[in-house]
């Protein structure tokens, strides 16, 4: 289904109606327009009528009477959708089916407005249309809108019809995720809390959006008794990280029955996803690499595998579709397979660069993604693409991407794209400019050719307010920065670190956002933007800092030296004030990285450090404190009434890597004194099983060598706990103490000779 443009007609002298402007509302003066709504009102077309009561009288102070259209047309009215008294002033039919489902048509039949739209969400936007674009009503975010005080609200002379450029539309953003703000903003994803009062939604069904293969065929459900279901690789099936087997009939028949199952228990949702794993991994059987080597992409198993579940689909539900990924592997699109009418492939652009648009950049991703964007559009009319519009690293650092938006939508729209999702900073709100990059994709969604100055003016006045020409300055700088994208391009994972963006900039920017802050110290709302837009500045500044991690571990004499750094210290509570101002900021996609994040702020920015007397020349270390890798996997902490604090780190015996470590950069020493370290640890040994136990050590990983190691037999420990001497050694920063259950020889065929190793603490001392 091909989407026409954004179509757009002012006819100044409005035909069957005549001409002039009509004047709503007035304030203080006589009633305004009445409201007139057809009997058999949607849910969409009731709210509709109540936004524009609402805002109306928020505007003027006067409250529109609301009455259906089984009563006589009122004197003055603004009738929406198709009432009884539409065709008649408009001389003719009203043509509903030619809007479709989100369109919509404004005309002024002094005295009436006719706000002409479907059932379903086109009469809602029309009114959303006319409130922001004569009455200048903004909606910027859930917490903040523009509802100006007017004496009059006029609509001028128009007859404007408008479609948009997508079917679906989605700024997959934190703050767009609100129901009110994403219609108000004509936004229908699958993400969008909109109720029936918003008309719905394009919803997914099932519980099936994207990277399903594993819901649809589980491998820890069918892999110990067919493995043949899953991905050969180097001639072995795989069940951790597996896609599916796309040319094994059972495959097939299992997808397709649970697919059906899903539909038939959720018929009102329109898209269903049947879509490769989030990983690598494709099948290369020789059935699969046939198909694929034949078609030119892997993409050639899996259409022509999605083909026959939506063509088993289609008998049942014909309006239901079958979206599928072209993704990483898949992207390419295949020679002569070609998706089905009810088959929706959906392109990613997750390797790009994105400091300007994609068909604009000379980054080798860019040019070959283009490329496949055209392919799929001249071979289907329901393309779907996946955009990226954030860092995913950090939600938080500048990601200076506002001047690609437009050209990418634009790009989208102009090869046939009529779904499109822009996921960007989904977790939290106050990403880097994450709420005026939410708005103007909403904006670009719906008509692409929105001018971008006209936009960024608004945007920035309304939620900036006498701030605004500051933020401004640094908004234009910033987006000065990634002049070479084929050198540098703009990653979706991007370590700031490694940013052009210099720190002689951020300097300057900080005192920037300062002075933007004092320009708005009357205005609370204003100054919370400028506060929350200012974060990614200070973030940027912190993580450019010379490498640290706060101590955890004291054994100096001389414990002032050793004290976090004034400026780090400083930045990490000015970003803790402010996370604590707001709500629901993200650090990262990943909430592991986020939690470490945080927390290091917390212990940079503590006022003290831990109590420790002057001369301190030993130290106790808990095991909390040694770093786990692979938590649940090589080991666990664990309660453990033999262990003096009466908790230990239980090493489990199926690995002996060095699992359990203290980096020394995290302990508090003097520089080139000698220091002991001994450990505190007990071994469960294995009835009748002789071996090693443990092994630990101290490492130098700068120099790569050993300053220190022992290890003991199962003969040589005891049953309880036991003091042992590591090493005695001058520490450096780069030294890291480590520990790890006792070799054996696993390529032979042995198992451990222990069940498990329990660590209970160290000890650090200075060595006279």
């Amino acid at each position: 289904m091909k989407i026409p443009p954004l179509h757009l007609v002012w006819l100044w002298a409005a035909g069957a109606c005549g001409a002039g402007e009509v004047t709503i509302a007035v304030r203080g003066g006589p009633e305004g327009c009445v409201i007139v709504r057809p009997a058999g009102a949607s849910p969409s077309q009731v709210y509709a009528a109540d936004e524009l009561r609402r805002f109306v009288g928020e505007m003027t102070g006067v409250p529109l009477p609301i009455v259906s259209d089984d009563g006589p047309l009122p004197a003055r009215a603004i009738l929406l959708g198709d009432t009884r008294h539409t065709g008649r002033l408009l001389g003719g039919a009203v043509d509903l089916a030619a809007l479709g489902d989100d369109g919509f048509r404004l005309k002024t039949c002094p005295p009436h407005v006719l706000v002409v739209g479907g059932p379903v969400r086109g009469t809602l936007y029309g009114v959303y249309e006319l409130l922001e674009r004569f009455g200048g009503c903004r909606w910027y975010t859930s917490w903040h809108s523009v509802i100006p005080a007017r004496e009059a609200f006029t609509v001028p002379p128009l007859d404007e019809t408008q479609r948009p450029a997508f079917v679906m539309r989605e700024p997959f953003w934190f703050d767009m995720f609100d129901g009110d703000l994403a219609a108000r903003n004509k936004c229908n994803g699958n993400a969008m809390r909109l109720s029936e009062k918003h008309g719905g939604k394009i919803r997914f069904g099932g519980g099936l959006f994207v990277h399903t293969f594993n819901a649809l065929c589980p491998p820890d459900e069918f892999f110990d008794g067919h493995p043949e279901y899953f991905s050969e690789i180097d001639g072995r099936r795989v069940r951790e990280r597996t896609q599916l087997c796309l040319t094994n009939p059972d495959v097939l028949r299992i997808v397709t029955g649970r697919v059906l199952e899903r539909i038939r228990k959720d018929p009102g949702a329109r898209l269903f996803s049947v879509s490769q794993n989030d990983w690598l991994n494709f099948c290369t059987c020789p059935a699969c690499r046939a198909v694929d080597e034949g078609e030119g992409s892997h993409a050639g198993t899996m259409i022509g595998f999605v083909n026959r579940v939506a063509e088993a689909v289609e008998k049942e539900f014909p309006g239901v579709w079958i979206e599928t990924l072209a993704y990483q592997y898949t992207r390419k699109p295949p020679k002569t397979i070609r998706p089905r009418r009810n088959v929706v492939p959906r392109l990613c652009s997750i390797e790009c660069d994105f400091s300007r648009p994609l068909d604009r950049s000379a980054f080798e991703q860019n040019v070959r993604f283009v490329e496949e964007l055209r392919a799929w559009g001249a071979m289907t009319d329901k393309l779907y693409v996946w955009d990226y519009t954030t860092n995913f690293r950090d939600y938080i650092a500048p990601f200076p991407n506002v001047m690609a938006l437009q050209g990418n939508v634009r790009l989208f729209r102009d090869n046939g794209v009529v779904g499109l999702f822009e996921q960007g900073a989904y977790q939290g709100r106050h990403g880097d400019f994450a709420e005026l990059k939410a708005w103007l994709l909403a904006k670009w969604l719906w008509d692409p050719e929105r001018p971008a100055e006209e936009l960024l003016d608004d945007f920035f006045r309304g939620y900036y307010g006498a701030a605004s020409p500051l933020v401004r300055r640094y908004f234009n700088e910033v987006h000065g920065f990634h002049a070479d994208p084929a050198g540098r391009p703009l990653r979706i994972s991007e370590d700031f670190v490694r940013s052009p963006i210099t720190d002689e900039f951020l300097s300057k920017a900080g005192a920037l956002w300062r002075e933007a802050e004092e320009a708005v110290r009357d205005s609370p709302a204003h100054r919370y933007h400028v506060r929350m837009a200012a974060v990614p500045v200070l973030y940027a500044r912190l993580v450019r800092l010379p490498p640290y991690e706060a101590i955890r571990v004291w054994v100096t004499e001389d414990p002032a030296a050793h004290g976090v750094p004034p400026d780090r210290r400083a930045l990490a509570a000015e970003l803790l004030a402010r996370f604590a101002e707001a709500r629901d900021i993200r650090i990262s996609e990943n909430k592991e990285r986020h939690d470490r994040v945080l927390a290091e702020w917390g212990e940079w920015a503590a006022p003290g450090r831990p109590a420790v007397a002057p001369g301190a020349r030993s130290a106790a270390v808990e095991d909390g404190v040694l770093a786990l890798a692979r938590e649940g996997e090589w080991g666990e902490t664990v309660a453990d009434p033999l262990a003096e604090d009466g908790s230990a780190m239980r090493l489990f015996n199926t690995h002996y890597e060095w699992c359990a470590t203290l980096p020394f950069r995290r302990v508090a020493f003097d520089a080139g004194k000698r220091y002991s370290i001994r450990m505190r640890v007990r071994v469960e040994g294995a009835p009748g099983k002789v071996g090693e136990a443990f092994w630990a050590g101290v490492y130098d990983a700068k120099n790569r060598r050993s300053c220190g190691a022992i290890d003991r037999k199962t003969s040589a420990v005891g049953d309880g706990y036991s003091w042992y001497d590591v090493a005695e050694w001058v520490p450096e920063r780069e030294h890291y103490f480590w520990i790890g259950p006792g070799r054996f020889d696993k390529k032979n065929g042995a198992t451990s000779a222990i069940r498990a190793l329990y660590v209970d603490r160290l000890e650090i001392a200075l060595v006279d």
